[in-house]
């Protein structure tokens, strides 16, 4: 199946919890499918996790928790150059939040409340999933739901360990696939493995997932190509996007 177009020392986050910005370009942004949050998520950083109780929070009180850990953790004072060449004057490193307990267990639960319910498989590439796509499964397998995963190695990777093949996992050829990403920049990594799982699998990609979209082109890459893409956040919803 083709594809077709269809149209070291961490320094204390400066950044603050901000609303959007009313007058920024919104070219790349405006086709991002997001959830926004309601006046009840202002009291869902007091919902106590505990055990399961973290399957009861809404898509809401689990993105308002994700937030703040987001913004206390992985938001950091240094510039940080963008695919598209545009350099900002901060840097992010979602790896200090989505490695963490409580990081681990809400981003995948918010994923699971935008993941469509005809998805068979989710998964995406290694170093960028961690263990989200095997902790949306057993959160889905907990909802009645069986949704098995895979991951992708990159070229290099499959090529150092000597591997011939760069899927891992039970993924089945015609399979409905969503892939899933931590941080989505220019999305030019997204639809490589698009592509890869199309040409290989005929995989049918219906989703792609990232919990933090950096607003670097992606949502109209991927609008173009067809596929239905939803982040979790924005970068500015968690950061003022500021370039030098």
């Amino acid at each position: 199946m083709s594809l077709k177009k269809s149209n070291s020392k961490s320094k204390a986050p400066r950044y603050k919890t901000t609303k959007k910005d009313t007058d920024k370009n919104t070219t790349s942004s405006s086709s991002v499918k997001t959830k926004k949050t309601t006046s009840s998520s202002s009291s869902a950083s007091k919902t106590p996790i505990t055990g399961l109780q973290v399957m009861n929070l809404s898509f809401e009180e689990a993105k308002e928790q994700l937030k703040e850990i987001i913004v206390k953790k992985s938001i950091f004072d240094f510039d940080s150059i963008l695919p598209s060449g545009r350099i900002t004057t901060f840097s992010v490193d979602l790896r200090e939040s989505l490695l963490s307990a409580k990081g681990i267990a809400l981003s995948s639960l918010a994923i699971l409340h935008l993941l469509q319910d005809d998805v068979r498989y989710i998964g995406g590439y290694m170093d960028s999933t961690y263990s989200l796509a095997a902790t949306v499964s057993q959160f889905a397998l907990l909802r009645g739901q069986e949704i098995d995963t895979f991951l992708l190695r990159r070229d290099n990777d499959a090529k150092r360990r000597g591997y011939s093949k760069w899927v891992d996992g039970p993924l089945k050829p015609a399979s409905k696939v969503c892939i899933i990403h931590d941080e989505v920049l220019d999305g030019s990594a997204v639809i490589k493995a698009i592509r890869k799982l199309q040409e290989e699998y005929d995989a049918q990609i219906i989703q792609v997932i990232t919990i933090l979209d950096r607003l670097d082109g992606a949502a109209v890459k991927l609008q173009d190509y067809g596929v239905d893409y939803s982040a979790v956040f924005e970068m500015d919803e968690v950061a003022t996007p500021a370039f030098a």
